[in-house]
């Protein structure tokens, strides 16, 4: 239960974090976690959740860490908000915030987060909650996050956040169906602060079928058009071609707290 640096395509999103939950019961079967942990252990099966408690550890480790003015994701290899979580969470806030770290919620349940503003408010501007954004129907959200609330619930428990004036964010990887990704990124526009935004990894044949340039267009277009501050994830970048992006749009701090 110790704060620690990213490496590769995490790093993206934070400068550190911190994993606490083991397994996701949301189910989502493009999650890349199982196929990362996977390699390591053939036995590992992630739709069991279960938790490191270790708050001693996370003290000290908050402690040591205290000043480093870095944002602290929760979290990689879960989602803070799983079903299965209850009080986990509340008590990793109330640690951080009493070290005043810099925190940053991906979450596909914003509506459960919800249940901790009290905490969540006392961060004042060193927090930001945020959620992965995937499909704009039930049936799709269902097929492929069965476990995972719809994005209509993740985008209401959003506006509730940005009601209460706590910064918001949204993530839009992995990308499977353009239309509904940017049907959803007009949608969050309204009330979320700022966007990452990535493509599909680990379906190559789907990856195939996909116009990478033209989700990438339409996206930065909405995004402008809306004054959103974005970051494009270095593997949509790359697809690019004309598409003009500021130096900012594709710095990986550029958007940290």
């Amino acid at each position: 239960m110790k704060i620690y640096e990213p490496q590769g395509r995490a790093r993206e999103y934070s400068p550190l974090a911190l994993n606490y939950f083991k397994g996701c019961d949301h189910g989502c079967i493009y999650c890349y976690v199982p196929k990362i942990l996977g390699c390591y252990n053939k036995s590992y099966n992630h739709k069991v959740v279960s938790c490191e408690q270790d708050f001693v550890e996370l003290k000290r480790s908050a402690k040591k860490m205290q000043g480093c003015n870095k944002h602290i994701l929760l979290s990689f290899t879960s989602d803070p908000y799983c079903n299965y979580e209850t009080t986990e969470t509340e008590h990793v806030l109330e640690i951080l915030n009493y070290y005043k770290h810099k925190v940053a919620i991906l979450t596909k349940d914003t509506k459960k987060a919800f249940k901790d503003i009290e905490i969540i408010k006392k961060f004042g501007d060193r927090i930001k909650i945020g959620s992965t954004l995937t499909f704009d129907n039930k049936e799709d959200s269902k097929a492929w996050e069965p476990g995972a609330p719809t994005s209509k619930r993740r985008l209401e428990g959003l506006e509730q956040f940005a009601e209460q004036g706590v910064m918001t964010w949204a993530s839009f990887e992995p990308v499977i169906d353009i239309t509904q990704s940017l049907n959803l990124l007009k949608q969050c526009a309204k009330y979320v602060n700022h966007v990452k935004i990535g493509k599909l990894n680990y379906y190559k044949n789907l990856e195939k079928e996909i116009n990478w340039y033209s989700f990438l267009y339409e996206a930065v277009k909405i995004c402008r058009e809306n004054n959103l501050s974005f970051y494009i994830k270095k593997d949509l970048a790359i697809h690019k071609k004309d598409i003009y992006l500021h130096e900012n749009e594709i710095e990986q701090d550029y958007l940290n707290l």
